[in-house]
Order: structure tokens, then sequence, then C-alpha cells
């Protein structure tokens, strides 16, 4: 989120190579994405990066390489994938969730994980600001941006889980388990369909005015 932040140079190759055994392993998945999570520390970039880090951050970043290993779980219940719905007004192809299987009411998505940093006062309004390139549409610099309805005030969604998009007939509710953040299946969700949650009642404008997603653009309202 930070363009301006120096980040490990690792090889493309060397990382495609970390999840074709990953999805390749035999065994427990578990294994395997810990066998993926080692491999990632052992990597010349990686290593680098994180020298300076006490064993406490190294334990943070290791769980939070292993919850985006979880997604290649080829018998999981989720897959990301890319979406065009937002891109007149980000310029750019973005990110959204589908269901790899039927999805029942009640099913807690645990391959679909993530963690919320609380955010202060001016850091939620730096991130409402709208994107400079598309100054007449209001839309939000950062999607990555929640409201937690349950503690009334906004967090930076952290993990794979910040690729649920918003819909207003949303099909999933947030659910905190500790510091895990996942989501719980609250409408039925068919093989192929996005996998959705409700950002809140005036995150894209008052009373959502200018929501783009299908439930809107179905109703002829809205962006």
């Amino acid at each position: 989120m930070d363009p301006s932040r120096r980040l490990p140079r690792v090889s493309a190759e060397d990382l495609l190579e970390i999840v074709r055994r990953l999805v390749t392993a035999k065994g427990p998945h578990h294994q395997a994405i810990k066998a993926a999570v080692d491999a990632l520390l052992c990597l010349p970039g990686v290593r680098f990066y994180i020298q300076a880090f006490e064993q406490k951050q190294i334990n943070a970043f290791a769980t939070h390489a292993s919850r985006y290993f979880s997604l290649y779980n080829p018998h999981g219940n989720i897959e990301i994938a890319h979406t065009q719905r937002y891109s007149h007004k980000t310029g750019k192809s973005e990110l959204c969730v589908l269901a790899t299987r039927y999805l029942p009411v009640g099913m807690d998505l645990m391959d679909l994980t993530g963690s919320m940093a609380d955010l202060t006062d001016d850091e939620d309004r730096e991130l409402k600001g709208t994107d400079l390139r598309n100054s007449s549409g209001g839309m939000r610099k950062d999607f990555s941006v929640i409201h937690s309805r349950q503690m009334k005030k906004n967090h930076l969604f952290l993990g794979p889980a910040r690729f649920v998009n918003h819909d207003c007939d949303n099909n999933c509710e947030l659910l905190r388990k500790g510091k895990l953040i996942t989501f719980r299946v609250i409408k039925p969700i068919g093989p192929g369909e996005e996998v959705t949650a409700h950002y809140g009642d005036s995150y894209f404008g008052r009373n959502n005015r200018r929501c783009l997603c299908e439930t809107c653009e179905k109703a002829g309202i809205g962006g």
C-alpha cells in the first residue's frame, strides 16, 4: 500500500517453484504450508529483509505468509480471481474471491483468513481520501479498510481475507476468532459465485450512493 517502501527482492520463479511444490505436495495441507513458509524464509532476499527482526516479528511474518499460502489448497473452498467491476474507477484489474464448491449457510471459511490493525483517526481519514486520478468519482484510495459494527470503528484489513469485496446484498459476514479474521456464510453460495461482505452503510458515500456492487448495478442505482 506504500509504493515508496523497500521490499525484499526475490525471484518470481523462486516463488512460483515454492507454490508448485505446495500445490503438488502429498500428505496434510498444513504440513505443505509449513514447508512453503520455511522455504520462503530461506530465500536470500527474505533472509536479508528479516535479519533485523525480533523472533516475535519473524513469527508474525511467517504466520501472515501462511495465510496466503493457504489459498493454494487444490481441495480448498475458494480461489482468488480477477474482476473488472471496478476498473473504470481504479484504472486496473482488481481481485475477488470465488467459491470453488457449494458453500452452505453457517460455514466458516477458514482457508480465507486475515487480521485487523487499528487505525488512528488521521490514518482512517487518509485512507478514506479519494483517488486523485478519479477526482470526480469519489472513490476511496484503499479498499482494505473495513468497518467493524461490533467495535463501531474502521480497521485496516490485512491478509487474503481483504480480497472479499463489498455487496449490499452480501452472502457472508465478518467473523472474529481472537486475533484471526475470517467469514461465515449467511446465504448459500454456489460454485463460481463471488464471496461478498458488507463494508458498511456509508462506505461508498452517504447511503452507499456511489457503490459499484452487482446488487446496485442490477437495481440501477449506485455508482
